[in-house]
């Protein structure tokens, strides 16, 4: 995913910076948050925006294991929501899956709106137009489950 993130952003000369661990989103105050995102893009934008902490991220991916699994789909995704995360990809290995959340609203309150897709599938971006993944590819040599 890393490759493909990388090659999108500098072939289609999208402004912006891909970051991987052990870099961070985190916020210092009385209930500081720190959370450390398997990949991320920050487009130029929005690193303007933050000045020199990054607080947010545009895009960011979790590639979930048997031990982070519920983590990553509920308490993770939430502090992401509210960090003000565009779009959240789900990577699960073990179900050969990709969940795609764009964050919206209903009424005052934020929300995930939530795509999945499975083999023979493209996940897409909406952040980061023209951006996709091919399911089948991204977890050719594993054995569905």
């Amino acid at each position: 995913m890393l490759h493909s993130l990388v090659r999108f952003v500098v072939n289609n000369n999208v402004e912006g910076n891909v970051h991987y661990p052990h870099e961070a989103i985190y916020i210092e105050s009385e209930y500081a948050t720190y959370l450390e995102p398997d990949l991320m893009y920050v487009s130029k934008e929005l690193r303007e925006k933050m000045g020199a902490k990054r607080t947010s991220a545009d895009l960011v991916f979790e590639f979930s294991s048997r031990r982070t699994l519920i983590y990553d789909h509920t308490t993770k995704a939430d502090t992401y929501l509210a960090l003000g995360v565009r779009e959240l990809w789900l990577v699960n290995s073990f179900s050969a899956t990709i969940e795609v959340r764009h964050a919206g609203k209903i009424g005052e309150r934020l929300v995930w709106h939530v795509s999945k897709y499975s083999r023979g599938q493209y996940a897409k971006s909406r952040v980061l137009e023209g951006f996709e993944v091919s399911v089948t590819e991204l977890f050719a040599g594993l054995v569905p489950e």
